[in-house]
């Protein structure tokens, strides 16, 4: 039978925690991965639905042109040399 090693009190301290240091750095470490997905699935959402309202803009003033005919004038009434007479 070979005899079993005795080790220092001080290194299965140690041992534990650096353990623990490394259970606690992975938490956290995990978290902020967590946060920053989280982060970036709302602004990639966000993008979509802008690029959609400008998609649907351009569509909606595109029918809007069809139907008023091509090239008509375009009245600013809120231009203050705007003369209705």
């Amino acid at each position: 039978m070979s005899q079993v090693r005795q080790v220092s009190s001080l290194f299965k301290i140690a041992r534990w925690g650096v353990l623990g240091v490394g259970l606690s750095y992975g938490f956290v470490h995990a978290r902020t991965l967590h946060k920053d997905a989280q982060v970036k699935r709302i602004e990639d959402a966000y993008a979509r639905k802008v690029a959609l309202i400008e998609e649907a803009k351009k569509k909606f003033a595109d029918l809007n042109a069809a139907k008023n005919g091509s090239g008509g004038e375009q009245f600013n009434f809120e231009d203050p040399n705007f003369d209705a007479d």
